[in-house]
């Protein structure tokens, strides 16, 4: 009985996570369609922030917000939500990362829908100069959690069921991996203000 208990909850691990992973269709169509804005309106691929407050994206009496996320709609509820219920949202600046895949839905969304009081910058991962050591620990995590999916694909292996923990979606996510590097990300945003 106790083998079927853990089996099941094997079974569960494995079912969780690849039904975590299917986007769903109704977020998948808006990024595809903010997609489609910033390919063909001017508007949408507009400098963000504007130039008239380029100056506020380096102020220390600012402050300084760092999303890393992939989820358009997810960073839009952050945004709103934080000006919302801020005592200051003049004093607020938004820097949002996303990855390659995302970035041009996230400019065009944020583009698109302005943000009255506040300064928002998005960002791709790959408009950065990232260091070696960076690069190299990303690559490390990924690979790991490749292979471990490798492993129990793989029928002739035995498998440490634990490791599947490891392979949620938010273990597996890029984004999720920078946190890590969390200290190297803002140090790109302050520079100006560092020297």
């Amino acid at each position: 009985m106790e083998h079927k208990v853990q089996t099941a909850k094997q079974q569960e691990s494995v079912y969780w996570h690849l039904a975590s992973h299917g986007v769903p269709h109704s977020l998948h169509c808006l990024c595809l369609k903010l997609a489609e804005e910033y390919a063909v309106n001017a508007m949408a691929r507009s400098r963000l922030p504007p130039p008239e407050f380029a100056s506020r994206l380096s102020d220390p009496t600012l402050h300084h917000l760092v999303l890393l996320t992939d989820n358009v709609l997810a960073a839009s509820v952050v945004v709103a939500s934080t000006l919302e219920n801020s005592f200051n949202p003049e004093k607020l600046v938004f820097h949002i990362v996303t990855d390659k895949k995302t970035y041009a839905s996230m400019h065009a969304w944020f583009a698109t829908n302005s943000v009255e009081s506040a300064v928002v910058e998005v960002k791709g991962l790959h408009q950065y100069d990232w260091s070696e050591e960076m690069n190299a620990g990303v690559k490390e995590m990924l690979e790991t959690n490749h292979l471990t999916w490798k492993h129990y694909y793989d029928k002739e292996k035995n498998i440490d069921y634990s490791n599947l923990n490891a392979l949620r979606p938010s273990s597996l996510s890029l984004m999720n991996q920078l946190r890590i590097y969390m200290p190297e990300v803002i140090s790109y945003f302050w520079q100006p203000l560092i020297e």
